[in-house]
């Protein structure tokens, strides 16, 4: 009876190691999903921390393939193969690429904003910051070390990401518009000099696409920190709806 009992907890044991490898491999085999990341502007250093690391990150697993540019005339022609659009840049956009975001959000494609790109940046597009950020950025603390705390440990983005984190940063003074559709917070900032919280990770409520903004990502402070690395792939992820 011993043994008959052994061998049926071998074999289950066995099924669900083989079911899991059977889904990494349906991973694998597919094909990865295209994400472009679009950088470029003033006040941050683009090529490394969002170039040579974010987004080499984000390539090295199969299931990613990330194209990086900062030549904001080619978001029309790349979008039309991409599945995930990253905006971390402040530079400006021409109307042609704001066209073609636009188009791309309304088609339920999804976008993650970065760090600079929740910002006020674009006053003649305040489409951008209404539905798509749901809100943004007007100032920020100086560069200092803050609290960041997971406040909804329940969603996929905040998996495996450590209750509390502090790093330094830019502190973004995030404020959400009442006048907007509204948006659910995963992480806030607490300033370590007034006790002001503000939103630091956050999905946007839209009808049609996923869309998540991340405030974090000055320079190495976040961008090695592994848990600013554990919500950009889960933010990917849970955009892509993988």
């Amino acid at each position: 009876m011993r043994n008959t009992y052994l061998v049926i907890v071998a074999g289950m044991i066995l099924m669900l190691f083989s079911s899991e490898l059977f889904a990494q491999a349906v991973v694998k085999s597919g094909k990865p999903k295209k994400v472009l990341m679009v950088g470029g502007g003033s006040s941050h250093d683009y090529q490394r921390w969002y170039k040579n690391e974010d987004a080499k990150f984000l390539d090295s697993f199969d299931h990613l393939e990330v194209q990086y540019t900062e030549n904001t005339d080619s978001i029309a022609h790349y979008l039309k193969s991409t599945d995930l659009l990253i905006l971390v840049n402040n530079q400006e956009i021409a109307a042609p690429s704001k066209v073609a975001i636009e188009k791309f959000i309304q088609k339920g494609k999804p976008m993650i904003m970065m760090h600079a790109a929740v910002w006020y940046n674009w006053n003649d597009w305040p489409k951008y910051n209404f539905e798509y950020v749901g809100g943004g950025s007007k100032s920020h603390e100086k560069v200092q070390e803050f609290k960041n705390l997971v406040v909804n440990n329940g969603h996929a983005i905040t998996k495996n990401v450590s209750p509390q984190f502090n790093f330094q940063d830019e502190l973004y003074r995030h404020e959400p518009d009442p006048a907007g559709k509204g948006i659910d917070v995963l992480v806030i900032g607490e300033s370590l000099e007034t006790g002001k919280v503000y939103p630091a990770v956050f999905t946007v409520n839209h009808p049609k696409s996923r869309l998540v903004g991340i405030t974090q990502g000055h320079d190495q402070h976040s961008h090695l920190n592994k848990d600013y690395k554990a919500i950009l792939i889960n933010s990917v992820n849970w955009a892509l709806k993988l």
